[in-house]
């Protein structure tokens, strides 16, 4: 078993589309394993938007870098992987994995116990907000480095 890191984040301002919500880089030696994530809004009137996850063999630009991840066990050194937020110049897609035309007002998950998502080292994972709706996001994701 590798070492399981969290990222939360507090209101993401979503202003263009397309663009990545958040996106995962592995480092140059540890493929990554996505295990889950959540999403949710502070909007307060119905809207359909469209999310997916798919690979990416290089991250956007536009946003910003994280550095508030955090070790599930406080033991553990920091990730090597990368996460950034908001860029509204996606990165170098690949493989679209899933997707959901979802009610703004709830939240979107996956606990992708059992059906994980894997990425080899220096590709990722980005979350595509691809509606032309501005929104106030937060939530997290949790991922494995192998």
């Amino acid at each position: 078993m590798g070492r399981i890191y969290y990222q939360q984040f507090k209101a993401l301002s979503v202003t263009a589309a397309p663009q990545d919500l958040c996106s995962i880089i592995a480092g140059a030696n540890n493929p990554i394993r996505l295990l889950g994530f959540e999403f949710t809004s502070n909007a307060t009137t119905s809207s359909i938007i469209d999310l997916d996850v798919h690979r990416i063999t290089a991250a956007g630009t536009g946003g910003t870098f994280s550095t508030t991840e955090e070790p599930a066990d406080e033991n553990d050194s920091a990730p090597t992987a990368s996460v950034r937020t908001l860029d509204t110049v996606p990165g170098t897609s690949g493989d679209g994995l899933m997707g959901w035309q979802c009610e703004q007002l709830g939240p979107v998950n996956g606990l992708l116990g059992g059906r994980e998502l894997q990425a080899k080292p220096t590709e990722g994972f980005a979350f595509g907000w691809n509606t032309a709706t501005s929104a106030t996001v937060s939530g997290w994701i949790c991922w494995e480095e192998l």
